[in-house]
């Protein structure tokens, strides 16, 4: 049951007013808007009077409104949680805090340790029991328990605290590598040492229903973290409905998933990566002819979708991305069994924006508007950790994982972390796509247009 969290006035509170003020960081998106009295949990969130849906107002004086029990844990968390993937400013940290959150979700890895040490600064500001601080780790096969320790102190001097409430095995490969030696070994003597207070997983890989379902029957796992949206949560539910079961907390990740925007195609004002597009398309032996009709095919394929998506939201007034990812996130918060939903603040607009979906309810015209974006963008989202078209290429590119770098370029703003890692894939990368016939079309169980997504995104990724 969401309970209410005693205040933390007082604790180093910081707001943004007094911190701008400071010199501190910018305000992104403008002036900050008043707003009428704060929602009641249980209430639809406050909106501009006869305005259209999700028009949130940012709040500078809302709270969290809602808490849950993180399965066995027994930890009340804040139903907006705070990710840190591109984190690096502590302020953000500690506004969030002040607003009531009281999750925090990071990684060794995001940002080479930044997120961490933005966290470990924010906490000398706050009251530590009052907070859960979960981070995670890649746990390799050649990984001993002295090894995965040694991991565990350099988050804890990065964190700047004693110990975490959590250390998640990140991004598990497989149902096998859960049974991990050294993992487990180590989180038995970093508990009895207090270091590490729970244990916990993470995957938006393929295989992701299998691996976390596995996951909450093993046992030994607190807690998880999974990819959660109104357009992919089949596989999710059934991992939530586990967790449920064996009392397992979850946490949410990649809340955000549509888009309502397209690139048209103008032969005499070519855009940027269109122009890219055509050049090496010309360098193979094209036609400067073939390759606009190409590009021509795509963006009518993409403004068919388009087309589908804006009645819907001109109708309910849906004019910006800001707006539907908003909405999404308030879907993610309708169910009470997902604990927490993970949300990506990097400025104190955004953190004025969310908490106050806290404890509020989607309205009835809001899931119809959701489910009909959903079923107008359905063949163009691929579903992270989906593998249904892997056996029907014959380079063995992961087309789920391509997809997952090119989230990480257009929707967290990771350009060069996106591109590095999509170099990694060598000759499983979607360069493969350029030549091939297309064997995987009409591979996708919705329908993705996988051979021209493909060029798109590696297009994008290479910037070639």
């Amino acid at each position: 049951m969401a309970k209410k969290r005693p205040s933390t006035a007082g604790k180093g509170e910081i707001s943004r007013r007094n911190f701008v003020k400071t010199g501190g960081a910018a305000v992104a998106g403008g002036a900050v808007l008043g707003g009428a009295a704060g929602p009641v949990a249980g209430s639809t969130v406050a909106r501009h009077e006869g305005a259209s849906l999700f028009p949130f107002v940012p709040r500078q004086e809302a709270k969290i409104q809602a808490y849950r029990t993180l399965g066995r844990t027994g930890f009340q968390v804040s139903d907006v949680g705070m990710g840190s993937v591109p984190l690096r400013e502590t302020s953000v940290v500690r506004y969030a805090y002040d607003k009531g959150v009281n999750y925090f979700d990071t990684a060794e890895s995001y940002g080479n340790g930044a997120a961490e040490r933005a966290i470990g600064e924010a906490l000398q500001h706050m009251d530590r029991d009052k907070v859960f601080i979960a981070t995670k780790g890649r746990v390799g096969d050649g990984d001993n328990a002295e090894a995965v320790i040694r991991k565990v102190r350099q988050c804890l001097d990065r964190l700047n605290t004693d110990y975490v409430d959590s250390f998640s095995m990140h991004a598990v490969p497989s149902v096998e590598a859960l049974g991990h030696p050294g993992y487990h070994a180590a989180m038995d003597q970093l508990k009895a040492e207090g270091r590490v207070r729970f244990t916990g997983v993470s995957n938006h890989g393929p295989g992701m229903g299998e691996i976390l379902s596995a996951a909450a029957e093993d046992g030994r796992f607190d807690m998880m973290l999974l990819v959660y949206n109104f357009m992919n949560h089949e596989e999710s539910d059934q991992i939530i409905a586990a967790c449920k079961a064996n009392n397992v907390g979850t946490t949410a990740m990649k809340t955000s998933p549509g888009s309502l925007e397209y690139e048209p195609v103008d032969p005499e004002n070519l855009s940027e990566s269109q122009e890219q597009y055509i050049a090496r398309q010309t360098s193979r032996g094209r036609t400067r002819e073939r390759a606009l009709e190409r590009l021509r095919d795509q963006a009518a394929r993409l403004k068919d979708t388009y087309d589908k998506t804006r009645p819907f939201a001109d109708m309910y007034g849906i004019q910006t991305q800001d707006q539907l990812r908003l909405g999404s996130i308030h879907w993610v918060l309708q169910n009470p069994d997902m604990h927490t939903a993970c949300v990506s603040f990097t400025e104190f607009d955004l953190v004025d924006k969310v908490v106050p979906l806290s404890g509020t309810r989607l309205t009835r015209p809001e899931e119809e508007m959701l489910h009909q974006i959903g079923l107008a963008l359905d063949n163009q989202y691929c579903r992270h950790g989906c593998s249904e078209c892997s056996e029907a290429c014959p380079f063995q590119v992961p087309v789920s994982t391509v997809m997952r770098y090119a989230y990480y370029y257009q929707g967290q703003g990771r350009e060069k972390y996106a591109m590095s890692k999509y170099a990694t894939l060598g000759r499983k990368s979607a360069s493969q796509c350029l030549e091939c016939r297309g064997q995987c079309e009409g591979a996708c169980p919705h329908g993705l247009d996988i051979p021209t997504t493909m060029h798109q995104v590696h297009t994008l990724l290479t910037l070639a």
